[in-house]
């Protein structure tokens, strides 16, 4: 059984799911991340805000907010995945507001699945809703590893 079976098997227990991600990614757990929410075709995952991802001005760096949202697209594909795994063949963020206000979330919607790809839909959002970037990904399924 593949990573994203297993995933799928877990979506009803987000404390199994999340016990499973600090213990398999170190950055999952260095980003203090939680999955929120997970359902077929959507994922929410919440961070707060630390110290350690900020940038000048106590603004969340860009990089932990692709970081997040690349993790959010993954784990929105797993939740449709009939393969073993998934990886992500790209991901255009466009970031359009400083966030400084957490915790913060982001939200991956399915816009299409094929047989080889996902195309995945996010927002990444402040605690008062502000959209602070909005990214459009590919994840390609693997099927064999």
């Amino acid at each position: 059984m593949g990573r994203a079976q297993a995933i799928r098997n877990m979506m009803e227990d987000l404390e199994a799911v999340n016990k499973t991600f600090e213990e398999l990614e170190p950055f999952f757990k260095f980003l203090k991340l939680r999955i929120v929410k997970l359902e077929e075709g959507r994922a929410v995952l919440e961070i707060p805000f630390h110290k350690e991802i900020t940038r000048t001005g106590d603004i969340l760096h860009g990089g932990a907010v692709m970081t997040v949202m690349d993790y959010t697209g993954g784990l929105t594909v797993m939740t449709v995945n009939d393969g073993e795994d998934q990886v992500t063949q790209e991901l255009k963020v466009n970031f359009l507001e400083p966030m400084r206000k957490g915790p913060f979330t982001s939200e991956g919607k399915i816009v299409r699945k094929g047989r080889t790809t996902v195309v995945v839909d996010l927002e990444f959002r402040d605690s008062s809703g502000t959209l602070g970037a909005k990214a459009l990904g590919t994840w390609y399924i693997l099927r064999r590893m």
